[in-house]
C-alpha cells in the first residue's frame, strides 16, 4: 500500500508496533531462559512507548484537522 498521506502512515506505523508488542509478549512467555525473557519484555516495553507516541501524534493530527 502506498500512501503520502501522513496520518495513514502513521497508522500503518502503530499497527506494526501492535503486532511487535503482541509478538514480544509472545516470545517472553514462552522463552525458557531469564534473560531470554528478560529481553523481549522489554522489547514489548519499548514498542508500548512506540505505540502511545504514536497514538498521541495521530489524535494531534486528527484534532488539528477539526
Amino acid at each position: 500500500m502506498k500512501t503520502s498521506n501522513p496520518i495513514d502512515v502513521m497508522r500503518m506505523a502503530l499497527e506494526r508496533e501492535k503486532n511487535a508488542v503482541r509478538d514480544y509478549s509472545e516470545f517472553a512467555k514462552t522463552a525458557k531462559e531469564p534473560s531470554i525473557r528478560e529481553m523481549f519484555e522489554y522489547l514489548a516495553e519499548e514498542e508500548r512507548k512506540h505505540v502511545k507516541l504514536l497514538e498521541d501524534e495521530i489524535d494531534r493530527e486528527v484534532n488539528q484537522e477539526m
